[in-house]
């Protein structure tokens, strides 16, 4: 292996320095980008920093990374219909989608609010170990234990219960027309108690 001359050697590291200081400058950019966007055009609905206070309406800080992109993409193909979100995606570049992303993951979510806390006991139970009887897996084979996701499962925990009972009740009628498909057959498999139990506590999850 040949040996740099002192020259040489100060040269790489200068050049190194170099390609991580424009490393930083553009991760910068791409978030000052990003939160001009989410403040113009999301934060009506999620909150300025992805915190929706609107119970309908998704809290998107801490979220997974790959899942908020797979969404805005399929927002902006068409795939997920939603007479909200599929005109707003579609103003959206991939350059916007992958910035979006990447700066509502970052936020630090706030608590969720437990709207009855005497479903608990039974949403703790069917998440964290499902319900043999009727075939229902438990929720944290997907979403991890303490609800923070992973990839492309999103992260439940501190979800809005009306949010999160509206979607598994699409998913139950077959009308959410993207994500998992085991997520259908698990919605269709769940009593309406025990669908607001689960979302209860995901939203009491911190």
């Amino acid at each position: 292996m040949p040996v740099l001359k002192p020259r040489m050697l100060a040269a790489v590291v200068c050049f190194a320095g170099t390609l991580a200081s424009a490393g930083t400058v553009q991760a910068a950019d791409d978030a000052a980008k990003a939160a001009g966007i989410a403040n113009e055009i999301c934060a009506g609905c999620h909150g300025v920093d992805g915190n929706s206070v609107a119970p309908t309406f998704p809290r998107l800080a801490g979220q997974q990374k790959v899942y908020l992109l797979r969404e805005l993409k399929d927002f902006k193909s068409g795939k997920h219909v939603d007479e909200v979100m599929n005109p707003i995606a579609s103003r959206l570049s991939d350059e916007d989608m992958v910035n979006l992303a990447a700066f509502y993951a970052a936020q630090k979510s706030t608590p969720g609010i437990v709207t009855n806390p005497a479903l608990l006991p039974l949403g703790k139970a069917l998440y964290m170990n499902g319900n043999a009887k009727s075939d229902i897996p438990a929720c944290s084979s997907c979403h991890e234990e303490d609800g923070s996701g992973g990839g492309k499962f999103p992260r439940v925990a501190g979800q809005h219960v009306e949010y999160t009972l509206n979607e598994l009740r699409l998913y139950a009628t077959g009308k959410r027309t993207n994500g998992a498909r085991v997520m259908q057959a698990v919605a269709e498999r769940m009593s309406e108690e025990e669908t607001r139990a689960v979302a209860e506590y995901m939203a009491s999850m911190p």
